[in-house]
């Protein structure tokens, strides 16, 4: 393997959108990329700071970085492995440098082959936590004939 990299004032950075440090493989093609901006892993406009390809060329994974974090925005993953075929394998989401979801949604989840989930994790500001089991209608007060009740769950 090769490895080019790139520094400005002694800190890996290179301008124009374009990776500080690329590593190739013995054919020439790129192993990976990874983008810095004055020494850290950073690229702007949710485009991923590190890029792993596989021989054929197809990404392999993608990690977005953010200022020295690995962090996304707008509740998209901010790492994001594929399977050969394009389709995604695993994804996490991170929040400037934590595993972390809001809404009680899952900040890790693998896929099957065909698409449907395989495994979730729950993460917030990077502590793993087990959602609520409580039912929707839980502690809910409704009135019959003039009578209240408090629903509660029935096992």
């Amino acid at each position: 393997m090769e490895l080019e990299e790139f520094y400005k004032e002694g800190q890996l950075h290179r301008v124009g959108d374009r990776a500080a440090r690329v590593y190739y493989r013995v054919d020439g093609s790129v192993d990976w990329e990874e983008f810095y901006k004055k020494g850290i892993h950073h690229r702007e406009g949710d485009r991923p700071a590190a890029v792993y390809y596989r021989a054929d060329g197809s990404v392999a994974s993608e990690w977005f970085w953010k200022e020295g974090q690995c962090h996304r925005e707008g509740d998209r993953p901010a790492v994001v492995y594929c399977r050969a075929d394009g389709s995604v394998e695993s994804e996490a989401f991170y929040k400037e440098g934590h595993r972390h979801r809001e809404g009680d949604r899952p900040a890790v989840v693998s896929y099957r082959a065909d698409g449907s989930v395989e495994r979730e994790e729950f993460w917030k500001e990077g502590q793993q936590y087990t959602p609520s089991k409580a039912k929707p209608c839980e502690g809910k007060t409704v009135e019959i004939d003039g009578v209240k009740y408090v629903l509660t769950p029935v096992d």
